[in-house]
């Protein structure tokens, strides 16, 4: 087990350097050098990838999962080392020159989808996309050859064990209960709210993370058009974040906190390691979001800090202003901007428009923006009227995560049960006792790491399988 954990740790410390690499293209690298740090990502992603498919590996591996040590441990602990070797046999079917090759051209895609959108013009990043969905298959065949499915092999890399009919069947019951709430919202007449200037913002951030549980000293913050959270390590979370005001500010930093709380409370045997990445999504989104939506835009979260944040931020609106604001529900365009309840339709309509390219029943690149506007205006009664607001919107698609949306909705839905199962969340909330849920998530489901899927999470934590009753009956409740 010493063999193999230091062996590991030899891998990760490559994985932190392309992490900072990763990081310093998309937050403040000049456009000069991004090239070169392209290079050198391909490069160590290539090394980490020669590592974790080596003979010296699978040799440790064995040799600790059939040692005493190994009988010893927890059975959590086991699972972990269980998956790293259905990870190193998936891998090992993967050709290095291969990788080496699908490595760059997800980070050259990326850089030019940031282009595609900055001009709101598909044309420059639709070559792109077309080769990461050609690779992405590729990929596929190698990795794994049994699934008679691509598509539920592209999910089970984000959800171990899951397939379509599965998401199907959740996101079918989901649309049924919540377009009749979505008829009926009546959408508040808001005035427009302020930028607030990069100093302010940063302020505001860090004081909001560190309210919910976000270390701040083993964290950082940085800009990107895009949010998202980045781990160097347990001890070096980093979140980027755009906002165009006070509340997309706040909306983004809390989503974005769940994501690092979860990163930062993992237990040290997983989170040192930093390596298996299975069956962790949908449950990360699940944490981004429930920290976001159920505890982020109920009134009683801000009762105990509102004073602090109004004045930081400048503000002249009462507290049930500023709810209403958090609380805005009507269809709209931007995923990333959408309330709680129309953003389940941004995901139904996302994950269809994947599905259908990768079981081919999209077959011309062309026709994905007209595809995708003809969706927005079918379920959601809005009309796009550029490519930035519509196909460009989101970062996924430019390094080939095809298959991660489902999880954002998956993990929606176990929150629904996380809020029942938590109970006197208002009251918590409301005496400014958010830590003692920051503790039950911590101890119930952070420290596990990636060992278990969201759909074994649900019945541990929970008591029972994945279901949509609970979320709907809570936007039921809040919305009608």
């Amino acid at each position: 087990m010493e063999e193999l954990i230091k062996y590991l740790n030899e891998i990760n410390e490559k994985r932190t350097i392309n992490s900072i690499l990763n990081w310093e293209v998309d937050t403040i690298a000049p456009e000069k050098s991004i090239d070169l740090y392209i290079d050198m990502i391909t490069k160590i992603s290539s090394e980490i990838n020669d590592m974790r498919t080596s003979d010296k590996y699978i040799e440790l591996l064995n040799n600790a999962i059939n040692s005493d040590e190994f009988n010893k441990l927890e059975e959590h602990k086991q699972r972990y080392y269980i998956n790293l070797k259905e990870e190193y046999e998936e891998d090992k079917r993967i050709p290095k020159d291969f990788y080496r090759d699908l490595v760059k051209q997800r980070s050259t895609a990326k850089v030019k989808w940031a282009e595609s959108k900055e001009k709101s013009d598909y044309s420059i990043f639709k070559p792109y996309l077309e080769k990461n969905i050609e690779m992405t298959k590729e990929y596929y065949k190698y990795k794994k050859p049994d699934y008679d499915v691509l598509y539920d092999a592209m999910l089970s890399d984000y959800e171990k064990g899951i397939k379509s009919e599965d998401v199907d069947r959740l996101f079918e019951e989901l649309k049924t209960g919540i377009i009749p709430i979505i008829k009926d919202l009546k959408p508040k007449k808001l005035d427009k709210l302020e930028k607030l200037d990069k100093e302010t913002e940063f302020k505001i951030a860090r004081y909001v993370l560190n309210y919910i549980g976000f270390d701040n000293n083993r964290g950082a913050l940085g800009n990107y058009t895009h949010g998202y959270t980045s781990t160097i390590s347990k001890d070096d979370v980093r979140i980027a974040y755009d906002a165009k005001d006070v509340i997309d500010l706040v909306t983004t930093i809390i989503h974005e906190g769940g994501h690092g709380i979860f990163e930062q409370r993992q237990a040290d045997e997983f989170s040192e390691l930093n390596i298996c990445d299975n069956n962790l999504l949908a449950l990360h989104e699940s944490q981004s979001r429930f920290y976001e939506n159920i505890l982020g835009r109920n009134k009683n979260f801000w009762i105990p800090i509102y004073d602090d944040i109004k004045k930081m931020a400048h503000l002249n609106i009462s507290l049930d202003e500023y709810m209403d604001y958090l609380n805005d529900a009507k269809p709209s365009l931007v995923r990333i901007y959408a309330d709680e309840l129309t953003y389940c339709l941004h995901i139904i309509i996302r994950y269809e428009i994947e599905r259908d390219i990768f079981n081919g029943n999209i077959t011309n690149l062309d026709e994905l923006p007209s595809i995708w506007n003809k969706k927005y205006y079918d379920y959601l009664g809005v009309t796009v009227k550029e490519d930035k607001e519509g196909i460009l919107q989101d970062t996924h698609w430019s390094d080939a995560s095809f298959g991660y949306f489902p999880d954002y909705l998956l993990g929606t839905i176990f929150d629904g049960m996380l809020y029942e199962k938590i109970g006197k969340v208002d009251e918590l909330l409301k005496t400014g006792k958010i830590n003692e849920i920051t503790k039950f998530l911590n101890e119930n489901i952070h420290k596990y790491a990636g060992t278990y899927n969201i759909f074994e999470v649900a019945k541990r934590v929970c008591g029972k399988d994945l279901e949509t009753r609970p979320i709907i009956e809570y936007f039921e409740k809040k919305y009608k």
